[in-house]
This record gives C-alpha cells, structure tokens and sequence, in this order.
C-alpha cells in the first residue's frame, strides 16, 4: 500500500510533534493506512474533550518506519516529489530507496542485520554480515547472496524488534542467526526459495500473526524447514497478559477464518493457548519480561 500526498501531509505534521484529528483522514485508504501506523504502534490516538487526535510519541521509530516500511528517506522531499509532475528518478532516489516512486513499483531487496559473525558471498566476494548495533545492511542483490547453510533465518516484521534485536540475543544462543527484516516487496519470499537454509519466523503471539507465518512463509517455502519462535515459557505470559481486545478483534480476520491451526503441527499448541486464555501477547513483552 502507497502512502498519498494527503496522508503524507499529515505525517508531516505529525513529525512535527503536532497531533492531527482522526476525523482528517477521511478516505478508505487513509484510514486502512491509518490502521497500519496503529497495529504497529508506529501513530497513536488519545482523546480530547469529544474529538480523537493522531499523534508519535517517538518521532525517530516514525521515521525508521517509513524508510524500511515504505522506503522514504526524506517525507518533505518525498511529499514535493509526489506533488511535482516534473521530478527525476535522479531526484526520487535521494528522496526514497524506490527510484521509480511515482510509477509505484517497489524496490527490491531487502534489510539484514546480525550480532553473529557470519561471512558471506555477494556476486562472488566476500562480505561480513555482521552490523553494529542500531544499523543494517540493505540487500538489493539477493539472488546473488550466499550464506553458510549452518545459518538460521530469523524473519521479523517489527522494524523496532529487529534494531533491537540485541535485545532478544538470549533466545537464540543454540542459533547462528541472521535477521531479515521484510521490506514492501517479495524479496524475501524469492530468496527464502533458494536457499536451503531453516527459517524461523519471530512474531508476535496471536492468531492474526500465526497466519502471516502460516499464509505468508510456511505456504512458500519448504515447510520442513519452518518454524515459529515460541518461548518456553509462552502459556504463562500470555495467561498474565491483560490484553483481550487483539484476541477477539483477530476472530473477525479473514486469513484466521479460513486456517485450522491443528493442521500446523509447529504452531498448533500456542494456537490452542491463545483461544484458552483469550488473549495475545506483543513480541515486546519478551524483552521486558526477560522470559526464556
């Protein structure tokens, strides 16, 4: 889904610290994307008097969003671009990590990051894929990528756990993992199906994002060597968990409807543990709670 000039301008407010009344963003796609900035806990909304507002709390998470989300460097820029019928694709490049913005194709590629030292081949040389902390690697040329077969990887689809994911190192010590986090694109998806190495998907712990495992990868790429990331400890955090909205909201998802989870033999347990307790759990609460 492509950001609109209309939704741009009010982003460009919103990163300006102001808040933005919920009752602007009027059309179907505005409030869709609108949806998506709240389901990421990118945007957030409070109440004044009788009207919501939209506001960030975290102006630089907002930004990092957008540039590995939708591939927007600059929103100023990227907003003259979208109003200015006369931009390059020289000028678009600077703006966005998409060249071809106003023809809305997506850039392919995708962001890499990993604590491991891992080595290895792009077009035939050598590269060290190991990133400092905060930043990554961007991959355009991924059919050309080689990684050791030893090498797991993680896909994340929480830009905030993946530059965090530092974080969440305990989990994975029994791993050589390398973290993909999955740009607007289905590069992803292209080099998962030829590599032969194990995947690991980190989601969050809820029925809407068993699915996305489930539809998304599992469906895509050898299912043998698949498999989400549960903690051990999974029925106890999500029975201490308090929230019951995403669980009864996520009934009416339209890719739970059509899934029976005890088809999944890798996830049909924490299905069954979410519908007991009625209830979900953000990856967050791992890194809080420390759990193993």
């Amino acid at each position: 889904m492509d950001i609109p000039k209309s939704f741009t301008e009010k982003l460009i407010a919103i990163s300006n610290n102001e808040t933005v009344s919920i009752g602007l963003f009027k059309s179907k796609q505005s409030k869709d994307l609108l949806n998506v900035f709240f389901s990421e806990n990118i945007l957030q909304k409070s109440k004044k008097r009788n009207s919501f507002f939209v506001y960030s709390n975290n102006i630089e998470q907002l930004n990092n969003f957008l540039r590995e989300r939708y591939g927007i460097i600059n929103l100023e820029k990227y907003h003259q671009l979208l109003i200015n019928p006369n931009s390059t694709k020289s000028e678009s490049a600077q703006i966005s990590s998409n060249s071809k913005t106003k023809e809305t194709k997506v850039y392919s590629g995708f962001f890499l990051r990993t604590y491991a030292n891992i080595e290895g081949t792009l077009n035939g040389e050598k590269l060290n894929l190991k990133t400092l902390k905060g930043s990554s690697l961007f991959i355009s040329d991924f059919k050309n990528l080689i990684i050791p077969k030893n090498v797991t990887i993680v896909g994340i689809e929480n830009p905030e756990t993946f530059y965090l994911i530092e974080n969440y190192k305990h989990y994975f010590e029994k791993r050589n993992p390398l973290f993909l986090l999955r740009f607007n694109n289905k590069s992803f998806i292209e080099w998962l199906q030829l590599i032969p190495n194990k995947y690991l998907h980190f989601g969050d712990f809820d029925l809407s994002g068993i699915a996305i495992y489930i539809l998304e990868y599992r469906n895509k790429i050898d299912s043998k060597r698949c498999n989400y990331f549960i903690p051990k400890n999974i029925d106890s955090l999500i029975n201490n968990s308090k929230n019951y909205s995403d669980y009864v909201k996520q009934l009416n998802d339209p890719k739970v409807k059509g899934l029976n989870f005890e088809n999944y033999s890798e996830v049909k347990d924490l299905a069954n543990i979410i519908k007991k307790y009625r209830k979900t759990i953000e990856q967050e609460v791992l890194m809080k709670a420390n759990a193993s």
